[in-house]
């Protein structure tokens, strides 16, 4: 069980190994047509990106090996989600308001919800949330973007504690009532939370969040704005609860650290280009003869210098 207490105490072994590391180092294609996906098959979203980061479009069902517990699996389904057709998203934020927030960085935050929605696919929906020692949902998921920009003008309640992994664990749940497919595609779902990764007060268990995360196929994101130490070889980013926890990497998103009072709208962009130009790979899985749990995938492709990631390490087969 993953508790607070052990998290805290993952984050300051990140810390101590990020302060070593650091003084160590001074000494030294277009969209397929639309399919019905069959209820039995193991659904993988993946994004693929060169090694500084820009997505790689065009590629095949070919150019891709899949793997269930070692066992290469045959590629059933396969979607290419390109520059030419953005797909359509289910994207829950969630926004940290816990801290003292200026006028001028409230509109911050409005100018970058305005830039991820002005690149939407017309099918996607949208929801947005705010946490500090509340998770409040101000707009459940809907079409209309009009809609989370007003409520985000209208909210005014910030300070408080920190409720970081309560906050993904409700976004997760609006998601659970959210249509797999709109419009004869899949939805790819979001968690987007734009925090400093610190968290002081949530109430959920992180091996429970990650299983639900899990199960409906929600890639996470988070755009943070981070802290820094100093050591012999200069300024080193403090590891967060955030960090610990993996929930980032774990889910096939990324991390994008910003400055404090610049604008970030280009790190929402960034966000929505990654998610909307990725692949939807599908393969049905072996029997589970009675026998349940966790079964591992792991997804590569035949090309090198390129960096794959997948929104689930594996899925829960039940007996």
């Amino acid at each position: 069980m993953l508790t607070m207490t052990r998290i805290l105490a993952a984050w300051m072994s990140l810390f101590l190994m990020a302060f070593l590391v650091a003084g160590l180092f001074t000494g030294a294609g277009r969209a397929q047509e639309d399919i019905v996906l069959r209820g039995n098959l193991v659904t993988i979203e993946v994004t693929v990106t060169d090694l500084q980061g820009r997505p790689l479009t065009g590629l095949r069902r070919d150019d891709f090996l899949l793997y269930e517990e070692g066992q290469p699996r045959h590629i059933e389904f396969f979607q290419a989600n390109g520059d030419q057709a953005l797909r359509p998203l289910a994207v829950a934020f969630a926004f940290d308001v816990s801290g003292s927030v200026t006028p001028e960085e409230a509109a911050l935050q409005r100018r970058a919800l305005e830039a991820f929605l002005a690149e939407r696919h017309p099918d996607s929906v949208f929801a947005l949330l705010t946490f500090n020692n509340e998770v409040r949902v101000l707009e459940s998921f809907t079409k209309d973007p009009n809609k989370l920009l007003t409520k985000l003008d209208r909210f005014k309640s910030f300070g408080g504690s920190t409720r970081l992994f309560d906050a993904v664990d409700k976004s997760v749940s609006l998601l659970k009532k959210v249509p797999k497919q709109r419009g004869g595609r899949i939805l790819r779902r979001l968690v987007i939370v734009l925090t400093d990764g610190f968290d002081s007060a949530s109430n959920v268990n992180l091996d429970d969040l990650l299983q639900r995360i899990n199960e409906q196929e929600v890639t996470v994101y988070s755009v943070t704005s981070p802290s820094y130490t100093l050591t012999v070889a200069g300024r080193v980013r403090v590891p967060t609860p955030l960090d610990a926890a993996r929930i980032v990497p774990l889910t096939g998103g990324r991390d994008y650290p910003i400055t404090p009072g610049k604008d970030y709208s280009d790190s929402f962009r960034a966000i929505a280009k990654d998610a909307a130009t990725s692949y939807t790979l599908a393969y049905e899985p072996e029997a589970a003869d009675g026998q349940g749990g966790f079964r591992r995938i792991l997804v590569r492709l035949r090309q090198p210098d390129a960096i794959v990631r997948a929104n689930r390490e594996g899925y829960y087969a039940h007996p």
